[in-house]
């Protein structure tokens, strides 16, 4: 097995099986405020479950219609990546092999395919990062039993939202990079939606909340029925048009970041602000957030050439991305748990 996957299983699954023991082992002794990492460890248990029982029965093989991210080829656009397992929708690639004519192939974001039930296993394992930075935050909630006015330093609706989806953002992109079903893009596609979703209803209700009113259920409704909106939205329109879940990620993506430019220059210039968060913490989650993007930007076959994507298939490009991005998920709830009253 591939040195870097093995250290990416061992490391990040060592990481996310920590908090779900000790939420376990602590709701078995008695131990109060475990309940929302109690819970994302059976929501954790349940997407994994998923992954392999898909990986079993081998993703529905060849009888599955529509293949994402397909293998690039000079003279065959969309070689299905399960050429070796199923035979070439190309016919002019030949048996076991990618391309014709010898030219080499270019890989889904620069990582070459494997023959089995995962087709990408640096990118897939990778994605435990996810798991285990989901499975911390919720443990986090265990040292903030009572109200707050910050409902990210409180176990709410809120909090264990956020942390169920920083889960959820891992074995969705398992399916994807594993099978590279179409049906399995729409997962990757999902869990990235969702994720920029949320964090963007709750920075528009913090701004609104900034000044002291609405901070109790109206701030709960007001960030999970607008979220719930938009996921729905971009579910439906991704279920019918894969090929947009970019413009999705700039939606999404764009409305978080917006609302956090009024946020800033609102608490910059309102002398009557209540509640503000600690700049240099946003500040950190910005400098990995660049950092993950421009990896990401880096190994997309669809971005840069063919021959920078040949010439680093054997750097884990993708993985590292998705390391990087579940820092940033952590980072970003570090940066919301941070708002507290202002001392006037």
């Amino acid at each position: 097995m591939d040195g870097w996957v093995v250290a990416f299983i061992v490391v990040f699954g060592i990481a996310a099986l920590v908090p779900a023991v000790w939420s376990i082992v602590g709701t078995i002794k008695g131990k109060p405020g475990l309940w929302p990492a109690l819970a994302g460890t059976g929501w954790a248990i349940l997407l994994l479950l998923v992954f392999f029982i898909g990986m079993a029965v081998d993703w529905g093989g060849c009888k599955v219609e529509g293949v994402s991210g397909g293998v690039k080829c000079t003279n065959c656009e969309a070689a299905n990546p399960w050429v070796a397992d199923c035979g070439s929708s190309c016919p002019s690639v030949p048996p076991g092999g990618y391309c014709p004519g010898g030219a080499r192939p270019v890989f889904t974001f620069c990582e070459r395919f494997a023959e089995g039930g995962i087709k990408q296993p640096r990118a897939t394992w990778s994605d435990l990062s996810f798991v285990a930075a989901g499975l911390w935050v919720l443990w986090w909630l265990r040292f903030f039993t009572t109200p707050a006015a910050n409902p990210m330093r409180m176990a709410g609706w809120l909090s264990v939202s956020y942390g169920m989806i920083t889960v959820f953002m891992g074995p969705p992109s398992m399916l994807f990079h594993a099978s590279m079903k179409q049906w399995g893009g729409w997962f990757d596609a999902m869990s990235v939606v969702v994720w920029l979703s949320f964090n963007a209803a709750y920075v528009v209700c913090a701004t609104i909340a900034a000044c002291g009113k609405g901070r109790g259920v109206e701030r709960t409704l007001g960030v999970l029925l607008p979220f719930a909106g938009m996921v729905a939205i971009a579910g439906s329109v991704l279920a019918f048009h894969p090929d947009a879940s970019l413009a999705f990620y700039f939606v999404s993506g764009g409305a978080w970041g917006i609302a956090e430019i009024v946020y800033w220059i609102l608490v910059a210039a309102c002398p009557s602000i209540q509640y503000k968060r600690t700049f240099w913490v946003f500040g950190v989650n910005i400098g990995t957030l660049v950092v993950t993007m421009s990896i990401w930007v880096i190994f997309n076959d669809d971005v840069v050439s063919a021959a920078f994507c040949q010439a680093r298939e054997s750097f884990p490009g993708h993985a590292l991305f998705h390391i990087l991005a579940s820092f940033s998920t952590v980072f970003t709830f570090m940066s919301f748990a941070t708002e507290k009253r202002v001392v006037q």
